[in-house]
C-alpha cells in the first residue's frame, strides 16, 4: 500500500458516502424528502423515491401522467375511482340543473285544440244580424274586430282603431285607424270599411238589430286612416257603439242588401279578429253541427296561442252536459244549476260564475190576446208570481229576483225592494177586470165537458163574455226554462187563468217566435250591454219585427225618457231618469220582470290563461281568448 492509498469502503461506507455527495450536491433540494441515514447505520430506504422524484420538477402530476395511473392501480381501487367520478359528475349536474331552474319559468306557447259544447245552432255570423242569436255572438266575437273592444276588466281600449279624439260639445269623435293592418285575402283595411259597415246598419234594406244605435248618426271617411262620425246631440255611451265588427267592404259591396241575409259569407264570414273560418259540417237535416276557427297569424294583436278552436251545436243543454261529461269537449257556455251535479265525475273542470247585465222576463204580445190588452189582466199576473221561489228553487240561487227593468249596479236600483206577490190583489183586479167564474150547469142537454170545474159546481178558469181566460205561454225547451214554465202555469192558473205551455228549439225561437213576434206571452232573456242602455229595447223605434223592442211597447213619456237618459252626464241625472221610466213600464205591465241570472262558464283546466273579471253577454268570456293556452314551454325569468 502506498502512502496516500486507503482501505477498500465495506457497504454501509460506501452508502454514507453516496448520500453525502448527493446532499452536498443538493439534487434532491425540490423534496420534501430527506436523504439520511437513521441512527443506527441502517441502509436508507428511500433512495429510489428520491431519485424517481429528482426528474419531475412540478409537485403535481401532468394529464399525460394520471393516464398511466389506472396500471398501478388494484381492480377494487379502479371501481372505488370510477364511483367517484360518477358522483361527482352527478353532483355537478343536480348542481347545475338546480341552478337553472331556479332561473326558469313556464311561459304560453303556441298550439294545441280547445273544443266547446253550444247549444243552438249558428244561423247569420255577420255583426249587423248577430244580436239576435247568441250562437252568432260567440262566433262574430272571435272572427271580428272593431274600432274599440273591451278588455277583460270591461274596459274600452283600441283596437282597430290606434287612437281617438272627442270634440268639446261631444258630437264629434273622429278615429284614427290602425295603418298596417290586412283582411285574410291581402285586401287592405281602410275608413271605407268603417263606413261601409255603419252605412249598412243605417239602411233599412239589411234590417239590422243595430238600426236605432245609429240613429241620426253621420259616418265620414276622412282619409284612408281617419274616420269621423257626427251625432245629432251629446250620446254618453256613443263609444260602446263602435265595438261593433267591421265588414269587408271589397266582398259586401257585390250582394244586395236585401240578399245580405241569405249570403253565403254569413255562413263562412271574413273578418280580423284573432280568429279565421276554417270549415264546418252539417247533418243531414242541414244543421251545423261544429264549428271549426284556425287562429289567424295576422291579427293585428299577437296572434292567439291556442292553434284551433272548435265548438260544437247540441240542441239541448242535457245533450250539451252529457257530452262534456263523455270527454267529447273541453268546456260549455253556459252550465243551468240544476244539470252541474251531472258533471261531479269530471275533476278536471274549472267552474266561472259572473253576474250578467240581463234579465229574464215574460213580454205580452197585446195583439195577440185580447185578454192582454186589459193592463189589469196583465198587473194581476205579475202580481201571481213569486220570483223568490223561482229563483231558490230551479236557479239554485243563481241570480237576483227583480220587481222591475232596473239591475243590481244600475243607477236608480233599489237593493233589497219588497216582493211584488199578492194574490189576493191578483184576483181583485181580474174581478175588477170583469173576469169571473162561470157556473157549470148540470141539467141534461145543458151540461158542458170544454169547462173544467173547480169540484163545487164552477168553473176552473174565469170568463168573460162567455170567453175563457186562457193564455199561452211561450219559452225554449230547455230544462230550466221548462221548468220556471211549469211554476208560472201553476201560479197563473191559481188565480183563474188558464195556461197553454209552449215550449220551442232554441234554434227556432228567433226566427219563428220572436221576429214575428209569433206569441202572446214569451219568457225570454235581453241583455243590456255594456252601457245598459234601455232605448233599443223600450223605445217606439224598435216596436217592429226587428227591432228588440219585442213587447211592441210605445209611450211618448217613456220615449222622452230615454233619450234623455242617453244624454245624461251623471248617474243622478241617469237614476231619476231611470226610475220614471221603470214607474212607467210597471204601470202599464207590457212584461213581467223575473229575474237577474248568473252565468256559470264551464272549462276543462287544462286551458290556462282565463281571467273573467266582468262580463255584459255570455259572448264576453271570450273576450281574452287570445291570452288564453294550453301548452307551455320553459324560458328564462
Amino acid at each position: 500500500m502506498t502512502e496516500n492509498s486507503q482501505p477498500p469502503l465495506d457497504n454501509d461506507q460506501r452508502g454514507n458516502k453516496f448520500f453525502a455527495i448527493f446532499k452536498k450536491v443538493n439534487i434532491f433540494g425540490h423534496s420534501k424528502k430527506e436523504a439520511v441515514t437513521n441512527g443506527t447505520g441502517e441502509k436508507q430506504k428511500n433512495v429510489d423515491e428520491l431519485l424517481v422524484e429528482s426528474l419531475n420538477t412540478k409537485r403535481l402530476p401532468s394529464w399525460k401522467q394520471i393516464k398511466y395511473l389506472p396500471r398501478f392501480l388494484s381492480k377494487k381501487e379502479k371501481n372505488i375511482m370510477r364511483l367517484t367520478v360518477a358522483a361527482l359528475i352527478i353532483c355537478l349536474g343536480l348542481l347545475v340543473y338546480f341552478f337553472v331552474s331556479s332561473k326558469l319559468v313556464d311561459k304560453p306557447a303556441k298550439g294545441g285544440v280547445y273544443a266547446e259544447n253550444v247549444v243552438g245552432f249558428p244561423q247569420n255570423i255577420n255583426p249587423l244580424y248577430d244580436l239576435a242569436n247568441e250562437v252568432d255572438r260567440d262566433l262574430v266575437k272571435l272572427v271580428f274586430a272593431g274600432l274599440l273592444k273591451e278588455n277583460n276588466n270591461g274596459e274600452l281600449v283600441a283596437d282597430l282603431a290606434k287612437e281617438w279624439f272627442v270634440d268639446e260639445s261631444k258630437t264629434k269623435y273622429t278615429l284614427k285607424l290602425k295603418d298596417d293592418v290586412y283582411w285574410p285575402d291581402e285586401e287592405k283595411f281602410t275608413s271605407q270599411d268603417v263606413v261601409f259597415t255603419i252605412e249598412a246598419i243605417q239602411n233599412p234594406a239589411y234590417q239590422s238589430p243595430l238600426n236605432n244605435n245609429w240613429t241620426g248618426i253621420t259616418v265620414s271617411a276622412l282619409d284612408e286612416n281617419t274616420v269621423q262620425f257626427t251625432l245629432p246631440s251629446p250620446y254618453e255611451t256613443f263609444l260602446d257603439n263602435l265595438t261593433v265588427g267591421i265588414l269587408p267592404m271589397h266582398l259586401w259591396q257585390e250582394i244586395m242588401p236585401e240578399n245580405a241575409t241569405l249570403a253565403e259569407l254569413n255562413l263562412k264570414p271574413v273578418g280580423l279578429g284573432p280568429y279565421k273560418f276554417d270549415s264546418f259540417v252539417k247533418d243531414k237535416q242541414g244543421y251545423i253541427k261544429s264549428y271549426t276557427l284556425v287562429r289567424n297569424d295576422n291579427y293585428h294583436f299577437s296572434a292567439p296561442y291556442i292553434e284551433q278552436i272548435t265548438f260544437k251545436f247540441q240542441p239541448t243543454f242535457e245533450a250539451a252536459v252529457d257530452s262534456l261529461k263523455n270527454r267529447n269537449a273541453d268546456g260549455l257556455s253556459y252550465l243551468p244549476q240544476n244539470l252541474k251535479e251531472f258533471l261531479n265525475d269530471r275533476k278536471d273542470l274549472n267552474y266561472y260564475s259572473i253576474s250578467l247585465p240581463q234579465y229574464t222576463a215574460i213580454f205580452f204580445n197585446q195583439t195577440k190576446n185580447p185578454a192582454l190588452a186589459d193592463k189589469r189582466v196583465r198587473q194581476a199576473l205579475n202580481l201571481s208570481i213569486k220570483k223568490s221561489k223561482i229563483v231558490e228553487e230551479i236557479l239554485g240561487k243563481e241570480g237576483v229576483a227583480i220587481n222591475g227593468l232596473l239591475l243590481p249596479g244600475m243607477p236608480g236600483y233599489e237593493e233589497n225592494a219588497t216582493e211584488e206577490f199578492n194574490v189576493d190583489e191578483a184576483k181583485k183586479l181580474l174581478a175588477d177586470a170583469g173576469w169571473q167564474k162561470k157556473e157549470i150547469k148540470t141539467e141534461e142537454n145543458q151540461a158542458t165537458s170544454t169547462i173544467e170545474s173547480d169540484g163545487s159546481g164552477w168553473s176552473k178558469f174565469l170568463f168573460k163574455d162567455n170567453q175563457e181566460l186562457t193564455v199561452q205561454l211561450t219559452t225554449t225547451d230547455q230544462p230550466q226554462s221548462t221548468a220556471i214554465g211549469e211554476l208560472v202555469q201553476k201560479y197563473w192558473q191559481a188565480i183563474g187563468a188558464k195556461v197553454n205551455l209552449n215550449t220551442v228549439e232554441v234554434g227556432k225561437i228567433q226566427k219563428e217566435v220572436i221576429t214575428e213576434r209569433n206569441f202572446e206571452a214569451l219568457m225570454f232573456g235581453e241583455i243590456l250591454g255594456d252601457d245598459l242602455d234601455l232605448y233599443p229595447f223600450w223605445h217606439s223605434s224598435a216596436a217592429n219585427n226587428q227591432g228588440l223592442n219585442i213587447a211592441n211597447f210605445r209611450n211618448d213619456k217613456a220615449d222622452k225618457l230615454l233619450e234623455t237618459i242617453r244624454k245624461a252626464t251623471t248617474n243622478e241625472e241617469k237614476a231619476q231618469g231611470l226610475k220614471e221610466l221603470q214607474s212607467i213600464i210597471k204601470d202599464e205591465a207590457p212584461a213581467i220582470f223575473l229575474y237577474n241570472p248568473k252565468y256559470t262558464y264551464v272549462v276543462a283546466d287544462k286551458i290556462k290563461g282565463i281571467n273573467l273579471v266582468r262580463i255584459v253577454s255570455p259572448a264576453d268570456r271570450l273576450n281574452g281568448i287570445a291570452d288564453w293556452y294550453i301548452k307551455t314551454k320553459k324560458w328564462f325569468k
